[in-house]
């Protein structure tokens, strides 16, 4: 099972009788735009995107031909609040709902921070100065003095150094937010 990503649902063929008016039978094959693949080990993947929501599913053998039930396979870990989620969305969505607000999309502030970093740490990368970066990035206008004082030049150097930190393998974080895994 990928267990990178809370959002991916693991789901089990079940043996609840399709024709039960409390089952939620699913058949793969009408989904539109769902993309599947197999892997090796016979394991099912499956990206649907209906309207605004997308849903990654996964299934350790292939589903089942036709309309079937399913179960799904939650575990009890620091993620079960995103996967319980992601999992309601999926079903929202199967019986006609809106599947609604994701809790834990960045808020604008935090988004804002996200693609400073990344710009700072790119600028950086291609060789452009601390306060050349504080100039394009935050407005420094200033002789060498004014720099040498300003909180602008700490803050350049934390927005490269979070840059950093997300793209040598902190991104996966952003999975998970807003829970720390430690």
């Amino acid at each position: 099972m990928p267990a990178l990503s809370p959002e991916v649902i693991e789901l089990r063929a079940a043996l609840m009788d399709a024709d039960d008016p409390a089952a939620v039978p699913i058949n793969f094959a009408e989904l539109p735009d769902l993309v599947a693949r197999l892997d090796n080990d016979e394991a099912w993947h499956g990206f649907w995107r209906s309207g605004e929501s997308a849903h990654q599913v996964w299934l350790p053998t292939r589903p089942a031909a036709g309309r079937a039930t399913y179960v799904v396979i939650l575990p009890l870990d620091k993620l079960l609040e995103l996967r319980a989620e992601a999992v309601l969305r999926l079903w929202r969505t199967l019986v006609g709902r809106s599947g609604g607000r994701r809790a834990h999309d960045f808020p604008q502030q935090t988004r804002d921070r996200h693609i400073l970093m990344l710009r700072a740490f790119d600028g950086r990368a291609d060789g452009a100065s601390y306060r050349k970066l504080a100039e394009v990035l935050l407005g420094f206008e200033g002789r060498k003095a004014a720099w040498e004082n300003d909180p602008r030049k700490n803050q350049v150097r934390r927005l490269v150094a979070d840059g950093r930190y997300y793209v040598c393998g902190g991104y996966r974080n952003l999975l998970r937010y807003p829970i720390r895994v430690v």
